[in-house]
C-alpha cells in the first residue's frame, strides 16, 4: 500500500439525480420554446400583413381566389376550367395593359421584360 503525503480518504457519492433540478430545468426549457414559437409567430404575421382584417391583396391576387373558389376533383390542369385559366394567364403574360393607371404601373409582354432584365444586367 502506498501512502500520500495527504490523508485522503476515498467515498463514492450517493448515486441520486435531483429530480426536482431537473423538473425545473424542464419547464423552464419547454416555457422559453413556447415563447420563442409565440414571438416568431407574431413576427411573422406582423411581416407579412396577415394579422390586418382586410382580405383585400392586389386585384391579381382577388381574382386568382374567386377563379378558384369551388373544389375540383380532378387535377386543375387537366379539367377544361383549368386548360381554359391557363390559356387566360398566358394571354395575359403576352399583353400590354395598365396595372394602376394613377399610380403609373403598366405591364408588358413578359417575353419583353425578360429581354429588358437581360439587356440591363449586362450593362
Amino acid at each position: 500500500m502506498t501512502h500520500l503525503p495527504f490523508d485522503y480518504e476515498v467515498h463514492q457519492e450517493e448515486d441520486v439525480v435531483a429530480s426536482r433540478s431537473l423538473l425545473k430545468i424542464y419547464v423552464v426549457s419547454i416555457l422559453v420554446g413556447a415563447l420563442g414559437v409565440f414571438f416568431a409567430g407574431v413576427i411573422l404575421a406582423a411581416s407579412t400583413g396577415a394579422l390586418q382584417p382586410s382580405l383585400a391583396g392586389p386585384k391579381g391576387q382577388q381574382r386568382a381566389f374567386a377563379q378558384l373558389s369551388h373544389v375540383e376533383q380532378t387535377p386543375l390542369r387537366d379539367s377544361e376550367r383549368g386548360i381554359d385559366l391557363r390559356r387566360a394567364q398566358l394571354r395575359d403574360l403576352a399583353s400590354w395593359g395598365w396595372v394602376d393607371r394613377k399610380a403609373g404601373v403598366a405591364k408588358i409582354p413578359i417575353d419583353e421584360a425578360i429581354d429588358v432584365v437581360v439587356e440591363e444586367s449586362s450593362r
